[in-house]
């Protein structure tokens, strides 16, 4: 069972590597899109830079309609020179939310997704906003390959680089 500390600590890595990845978007990386109706990658930064906080703020409140609606994210118009300090505020306020429950709330207060899904607290906030975080941080290494950057390593969308 993760405690809150290793919570946030996982949280931070995912957001470290995918930043980490933004570094390494080759020349006209941004535009890329696997097919139509695909986001690009701009696209998905913008998603990844806030969706995942979206979705803590949604279980800490116990209450899915806590969420901000796509239309209205700050990220949604984001450029792509944002990305970093979004990430990082972004997991700076996961912090911040997971910090304010009482570690008996994580453990004992149920949530009901709006799919019929129902976890205790702490068990969603790993089943959706982090794996959320690496699922979309590995799409976003694949769209990197996939655009060019093939100087990328399998290690660099799994592990942040010790400098």
């Amino acid at each position: 069972m993760y405690s809150v500390d290793q919570y946030i600590r996982s949280f931070r890595h995912e957001t470290q590597i995918s930043i980490n990845l933004f570094h390494k978007i080759p020349p006209g990386g941004l535009d890329y899109r696997p097919s139509p109706g695909q986001r690009s990658t701009l696209e998905l930064m913008r998603y990844l830079s806030f969706g995942p906080y979206n979705t803590v703020r949604r279980i800490v409140a116990g209450d899915w309609a806590q969420g901000i609606p796509a239309d209205q994210s700050p990220s949604k118009d984001m450029p792509p020179s944002d990305f970093p300090s979004r990430m990082t505020w972004q997991a700076n306020e996961v912090e911040r939310l997971i910090r304010s429950v009482p570690v008996t709330a994580l453990t004992h207060d149920n949530f009901t997704v709006p799919w019929g899904l129902t976890f205790k607290k702490g068990e969603a906030l790993v089943e959706l906003p982090l794996k959320w975080m690496t699922g979309y941080r590995m799409q976003l290494f694949l769209y990197l390959k996939a655009a060019g950057a093939h100087h990328l390593g399998t290690a660099e969308n799994w592990r942040v680089p010790v400098l």
